[in-house]
């Protein structure tokens, strides 16, 4: 429906006269043909002044609006814009442009042009390679889940060793069949069951109410005096306490009986064990808080300015301490941040290994080893498969702060680096990175997909390919770390990058040898003299 041109009576009498002039520029309302006809007159007037037959209507004081050949839609608002910028005629109260201008002006136009054209095809080309290669990949792993669920997992004895088990291994496990390959292959041979851990978890959470209530206790007791052990409790405090002795914030006493007496003799038996001096690998900062140390450290505070981590408890009063790594424990996720869906169960699993081994406790680090196992299987497993795990020679030696096999294992590790990459043996020492990946397995300091891969084949070869995977990480990364300063290599290997190829990082590790001399590494190991002038500051975290 046309709008007569009279009813705009604001508009001036030459406006009009224009109009009727132009007899097809009348308004068109809530119409789309009309925009069309515009966008056309302007596409078609853009185009005749960008062909070479443009005369003399282009001179320099008539220079009209020139625009590109292209006819792709997706660089319209682009030419428009560069028109806008290079092509648009000059104010008129300044020089016109010049022909030659002119044209230079149309030819970087051109350029810039074409020069878009290619990065966006370039982007798309490579969006279509990754979305391509993501496909290749899903289909890639769905065969081998269903081989490995249809031919492997029903005949595992017999199909572990095999040459193509072998092979599906190391080209990393798939991952809706990650987690019962995982249980097989760490196996149960400290034959935990589902039952102990749930005891042990009970167990863990009467300890850490005691610990709670002793911790408020000495917080009232405190207001009136720093002498703790004259103070009498409160009736209130009496109460409770009396509560906890009879079991009431337990469930230990329904359980069977046979199976705590079992409990009991196993954590007497842990007890009773002498410990031996350890030469390094001290515990976490917490830890020595909460535990005396060597050195005598005066009379006791209880006052309510001091730290109430500062308390004469056993190792189990670590548990307590736990939660503050655990929230530090891959903080990208958010899933074992304080609320998260699995922060308790983190929290559980590591407070009863602590009543499961008190001689160790709780150590920094393990918080990472035990999350991945939670996000790959339901709890009572991760704990079982944690145990083993953390029994294993080198985790073992790792935070039962064995100075001795350590030694081994750092001069073995040394001696290979300065075979395989002398460059890097002298500008990075291994105290800047290797006992942190040690620690969490690589967990924290990779990103969580190829951390899984290095799991992989570490659960498959053992812990020997923790120091493969290690040699292979410095090989992989050996020319950026060349260029770096002591702080800048600190930095890049405890957080290596995000983009971390895990094809790239498997193809650095089998380059690299782990047999010197005809030695293999467990060999090199049991051959290297200890030195006994180690300090314990040599393998400090």
């Amino acid at each position: 429906m046309k709008i007569d041109r009279g009813v705009f009576p604001w508009k001036s009498n030459s406006s009009t006269k224009s109009q009727e002039s132009n007899p097809s520029s009348t308004w068109r309302l809530f119409s789309s043909k009309s925009n069309g006809n515009l966008a056309k007159s302007l596409t078609t007037e853009v185009q005749n002044s960008l062909s070479p037959t443009s005369s003399a209507a282009n001179t320099p004081h008539h220079h009209k609006r020139q625009g590109s050949s292209a006819s792709e839609k997706q660089f319209d608002d682009l030419v428009a814009s560069s028109i806008a910028l290079i092509q648009h005629d000059r104010p008129s109260n300044l020089p016109a442009k010049c022909t030659e201008e002119a044209l230079r002006h149309k030819a970087e136009h051109a350029r810039m042009v074409e020069a878009a054209r290619r990065r966006v095809e370039r982007e798309a080309a490579a969006r279509h390679a990754r979305l391509q290669e993501s496909i290749r990949m899903e289909e890639r792993l769905a065969r081998h889940a269903r081989e490995w669920t249809q031919t492997i997992l029903p005949d595992w004895h017999n199909m572990k060793n095999a040459k193509r088990t072998l092979e599906l291994w190391w080209s990393g496990l798939p991952p809706a069949i990650r987690g019962r390959v995982w249980q097989l292959a760490i196996e149960n041979k400290l034959k935990i069951t589902h039952e102990m851990y749930q005891d042990y978890v009970a167990k863990a959470k009467q300890k850490l109410q005691e610990a709670q209530l002793r911790r408020k206790r000495l917080k009232i007791h405190a207001k009136n005096s720093c002498e703790c052990k004259n103070e009498e409790p409160n009736k209130e405090d009496q109460k409770v306490e009396d509560r906890l002795s009879s079991g009431e914030f337990t469930k230990c006493e329904e359980r069977s009986s046979k199976r705590m007496e079992k409990i009991s003799k196993m954590d007497d038996r842990v007890e009773e064990k002498t410990e031996k001096q350890r030469l390094g690998l001290p515990r976490n900062f917490s830890e020595q808080n909460l535990k005396t140390m060597d050195v005598d450290p005066g009379p006791k505070k209880c006052c309510s300015k001091s730290n109430p981590n500062l308390l004469d408890y056993s190792d189990e009063c670590s548990m307590e301490l736990i939660q503050l790594d655990i929230s530090r424990t891959f903080p990208h996720l958010c899933i074992f941040q304080p609320g998260g869906p699995y922060f308790d169960v983190l929290h559980e699993l590591l407070a009863a290994y602590v009543c499961y081994r008190p001689d160790i406790g709780y150590i920094q680090g393990m918080s990472f080893i035990a999350a991945v196992l939670i996000l790959n299987m339901e709890a009572p497993q991760a704990f079982v498969c944690f145990a083993n795990l953390l029994d294993g020679p080198v985790l073992r030696a790792a935070f039962t702060r064995d100075g001795a096999t350590m030694q081994r294992l750092w001069k073995a590790y040394s001696r290979l680096l300065r075979r395989q990459l002398p460059a890097l043996a002298d500008a990075l020492a291994p105290e800047l990175y290797l006992l942190e990946w040690l620690y969490t397995a690589f967990a924290k300091a990779m990103p969580l997909d190829a951390a899984c891969r290095v799991w992989d084949v570490f659960l498959r070869d053992g812990d020997t390919f923790l120091f493969n995977a290690a040699l292979g990480i410095l090989h992989l990364y050996q020319d950026e770390l060349k260029d770096m300063d002591f702080i800048s290599a600190a930095q890049f290997l405890t957080k290596l990058p995000e983009d971390l190829d895990p094809e790239a990082l498997f193809k650095s590790i089998s380059s690299v040898s782990m047999t010197l001399d005809g030695m293999s590494f467990e060999e090199l190991v049991s051959c290297c003299p200890l030195d006994n002038s180690l300090d314990d500051d040599n393998l400090r975290l």
